[in-house]
């Protein structure tokens, strides 16, 4: 995750007939992000740059969210197979659980996407990964979004449901 850190030079210049100070931009400023967050109880947004966010949970302290805007197109049923393929691979167990339809607000009008959840178990002496998993694609005009959300166990999915529905993409942007 990374935090960007935007600065403004505030200048005042000799013989403006007006009070206003000018402002310049910082060099390297952050441009403003595709993404915002309306709000939802017991969650609140943690990183942010101009092609993604991220969602924390206040309560359940294990469930966060993730959403990317990426170039290209995406093919969501591959996409879902080659992360459980190779999650398998290094001796995890997946097992899918149940798709959830959700809607992402953009600047053109409500867009629904399946969000495939799934319950990851871990094998012994591996690495402990979150429980719940969750993954979900919109392929847009101007490439493509990946929606993620991930919990301690799969039973705390549904708590990323209202936090995902809150979010709102600018293609503008």
């Amino acid at each position: 995750m990374f935090v960007a850190t935007v600065s403004a030079i505030v200048a005042i210049q000799p013989n403006r007939t007006d009070t206003k100070p000018a402002i310049t931009p910082a060099v390297g400023a952050a441009a403003p992000s595709q993404f915002s967050f309306s709000g939802t109880p017991n969650w609140w947004q943690g990183a942010t740059s101009k092609s993604d966010m991220a969602l924390f949970h206040t309560i359940r302290d294990s469930c966060f969210t993730s959403v990317q805007h990426k170039t290209g197109t995406v093919d969501a049923a591959a996409e879902l197979q080659k992360t459980a393929a190779s999650l398998t691979s290094q001796g995890y167990t997946v097992t899918p659980g149940s798709t959830q339809t959700l809607t992402i607000q953009t600047n053109t009008g409500p867009r629904q996407y399946e969000l495939q959840q799934s319950s990851v178990m871990t094998p012994a002496g591996a690495n402990k990964l979150l429980g719940g998993q969750e993954f979900g694609y919109l392929q847009l005009s101007n490439g493509y979004l990946k929606i993620m959300g991930y919990c301690e166990t799969a039973d705390e999915l549904p708590a990323t449901i209202p936090a995902l529905q809150a979010i709102k993409f600018d293609t503008t942007k």
